[in-house]
Formats: structure tokens, sequence, C-alpha cells
């Protein structure tokens, strides 16, 4: 005990488990008319062997060895792990950051790179680092080390997304269930309107029948939370909203009723003191200009400790833009539920002058920010393909400048970010496409 262990070569093959059928995080969707994402294999050549431009080119003479823990280095990395890291052999560091960096833009995973490391972030919040290490060895048993690191998020969604890349920079095939990505939650095979708990013929559970009131209480339980002055309180209401409006993790009755209430100022039953519609879209609008947090730190092994106060500013800062995120997935569930029940028009009809002076200026805005937020561009333009369903008034607006902005050619750029970088935003911008233009 307090010895350093000692690092025990990896072997270049089977050191990880490999998952044939890989549920990514989801955004979830409840609209039969979106275009699915087609199974689709990371063995084509343009993939394995990056032949086409890659986001990502590491000279093989650029990599530098893993630094490892010594007497005069106490504080240099821990040993890796053979879950998180793979050795591969007789193939090039340039080809293995290539095949890296197209996995990352089909999975949808933000990424920043810079010279051997990758930042990253996935639709879940987890974030993790790539790198790249040369790891020598005579008789054939040096390579190039592939190493993640999870900084923070869920450690289940880490590893799916873990055991594809280390396989794909390997060159095996990694296949992508695209049903399974966009309609499933990663820990449920059915949803949840569709169980039923195990019991005898004879015996009904009180708590599986659920009265209005009961939904109401639901409804108002997440109003509560995002009520009070706690910031951790607040978070879990919002993450409570998104899963209160899919009827893959909620009943259809409470979904709607969360949807109503979210998407419409005055609603039947009333938001009581607390609006979710105000607090949603005050999220959606009025963005802090906080600037993007993959751009504020190193790469860097040998990084300095930020101070104090950069640190909790930087905490804040990641706190409401995971708010804002989460008031955008709220919406564009609530939409596609209400637009699939043939019900949004009505819902939202006292409001469709706010909707289109308002809230499709800024959906199109976030559209524009692709580059920096690609995850919310997917979700405004989620958004907008709904509204443009919805309504012929709102899909004028849309036609039209809004805010000075073109939508078409905004439209079009975040295409091209989503083609290069972002599979997901590619998908959601070329149906909003479709919708508006029919191309």
């Amino acid at each position: 005990p307090g010895r350093p262990t000692a690092f025990v070569p990896l072997k270049p093959t089977g050191s990880v488990p490999i998952s044939t059928e890989k549920q990514a995080p989801q955004l979830l969707s409840t609209s039969t008319r979106k275009p699915m994402l087609s199974k689709k294999s990371f063995s084509d050549p343009q993939v394995v062997g990056a032949t086409k431009k890659s986001k990502w080119n590491v000279p093989h003479s650029s990599l530098k060895t893993r630094p490892s823990p010594s007497p005069t280095t106490p504080c240099a990395l821990p040993p890796p792990q053979k879950c998180t890291s793979r050795l591969v052999q007789h193939t090039s560091a340039d080809v293995i950051s290539g095949r890296i960096a197209m996995t990352l833009q089909a999975r949808s995973i933000k990424a920043k790179y810079c010279k051997s490391a990758v930042k990253c972030r996935t639709l879940d919040f987890v974030k993790f680092y790539v790198r790249l290490y040369a790891f020598p060895g005579d008789n054939d048993e040096g390579g190039v080390l592939v190493e993640l690191q999870r900084v923070s998020g869920d450690y289940l969604s880490f590893m799916y997304d873990c055991r594809a890349i280390l396989d794909a920079a390997e060159g095996k095939e990694v296949t992508l269930d695209c049903n399974e990505y966009n309609n499933k939650s990663m820990y449920l095979r059915l949803p949840v309107s569709q169980m039923s708990f195990a019991c005898n013929d004879d015996v009904i559970l009180e708590h599986d029948l659920k009265t209005e009131q009961d939904e109401e209480d639901i409804v108002n339980m997440t109003s509560e939370l995002l009520s009070s002055p706690q910031s951790d309180s607040n978070m879990l209401g919002m993450e409570s909203l998104v899963s209160l409006v899919d009827v893959n993790l909620t009943s259809k009755s409470t979904a709607i009723l969360a949807a109503k209430r979210l998407v419409c100022t005055r609603h039947e039953s009333g938001n009581g003191p607390f609006s979710l519609h105000n607090y949603a879209m005050s999220l959606i609008i009025y963005e802090d200009d906080h600037a993007d947090d993959d751009d504020d730190s190193s790469l860097e092994e040998d990084a300095t400790s930020l101070s104090m106060q950069v640190s909790l500013s930087r905490s804040i800062a990641e706190h409401t833009r995971r708010l804002r995120t989460h008031a955008l997935m709220a919406l564009s569930n609530a939409l596609e539920l209400l637009n699939s029940e043939n019900i949004l028009c009505d819902t939202i009809s006292a409001s469709s002058e706010w909707y289109a002076s308002e809230l499709i200026p800024s959906l199109v805005e976030n559209v524009k920010s692709a580059s920096t937020k690609p995850f919310d561009a997917t979700l405004a333009a989620r958004c907008l393909t709904s509204l443009a369903m919805c309504s012929k008034v709102f899909e004028s607006t849309m036609k039209a400048d809004c805010g000075g902005n073109c939508c078409l050619s905004v439209l079009e750029r975040a295409g091209e970010i989503g083609r290069d970088e972002f599979e997901l935003l590619l998908r959601d911008v070329e149906r909003c496409r479709s919708t508006l233009w029919g191309c």
C-alpha cells in the first residue's frame, strides 16, 4: 500500500468489451414524422481510414509519452485504466485522430481540438478528455495509447461513448442504431405510459390510476422546485420538467398538462403564483452573454490552477447554460407532443403574436449560434419545425427576415457546421428546411 502501481502494457485488442447495440444519450422525440438517422457503420473507408478532411489531425512525430508517477514527479497522471484506454498498434496518429473526430461528429459530441487532446461534451452533459500518447516498445509492443478521462457527468453514459470511441480508434466497426438513438431512453426499454406493475389479476394498484388532481400535483411539485431560491432545486426542477413533457418518461395525460402549462401564458388549470411559461421562456430569450466554457480553459497537462473567483464565475455560467439547454429541451418536447396531438395551434392561439414577434426570432438566433452551442441550435431548429408545421403565419415569419436574420442562410450555415461537427444538428436543420422550403 502507498507504492506506485506498475504500468502494465495494454494489449492491442480485447481490453474493452465491445458493445454492438449502443444506445447513445439522446434527444427524445414524440413525432413520428421526424426522419431517423439510418444505421451507419464507421467501418466505411472515409471514417476508418480518415481519407476525408478531418477536424483533428495529429502528426505522429508530435506525440509525447504518457507521464507516470515517480519520486521526482509525484503529481503525474496515475496509470491508465483498461476500461478507458486502448493501445493501437501499426497505425499512425493522424489516422487514429481522424477516426476519433469522425466518431465524435457522428455521435453529436461537441469537441474542442488542441494538439494531441480533445475536450468533449455529450448531450447528457458528460465532460471528458480524449488524449493520444506515444507508447514506445520493442518487438511490436509499441504504438499509440488512446486514453479517455471523465471530468463530470453520468458514468454509464460516458462508458457508452468511451467504448465506441476506443473501438473506432482501432478501426473496428461501430454501428449506431439511430432508432434507439432518437426515440428510447438509455435506461428504459419501454415508454412509461406502456408499463404495468407485476401483480395478481385481481389486484389493482391505486397509484397506477392517476386522477386529474394527481396530475396537477405532479406539475405543481415541479413549479415549487423552480420557484425555490436554491440553485440545485432549480436544476432538479428543470430536469423534472423535461421528463414531464416526454411521453417516454411519463403518462401522456400528465405530459399534455405540463406541455400546456409550458407553452401558453394562461392555462385553464392555472399556473398559480409561479408561471412555468415565464420561467422557461425567460431562460431562452434573455440569455446571459457568457463566454463558451470550452474556450475558457487550456487543454494542456500543465495548466495552472484557476483562482477561486474565476472558478466560481465559470460554475455560475455553466449552471445558467444547463438551465437554458433544459428549457429548450422541454420546449421542443412540448411543441412536438402538442403538435402530434393536433392541439398545438389551439393551445397557443391567444399568444400567437408573441410567438411570432419574440420567440421565433430568438430561436433563429439560437440556430445562428450553432458554432459555439450546437446542442442548443439543434433544439431551437426542432422548435422552429414544430411551429412551422403548426401555423402558416409562423411559417411566413420564418421565411421573412427574423430580427435582421435570413432564416434560410442561418439554417444553411448551421447545416454546414452540423455536417462537420454535429450530426444531430444536421438532421434537425435539414428537417426544418424541408418543412419551410420543401428542399
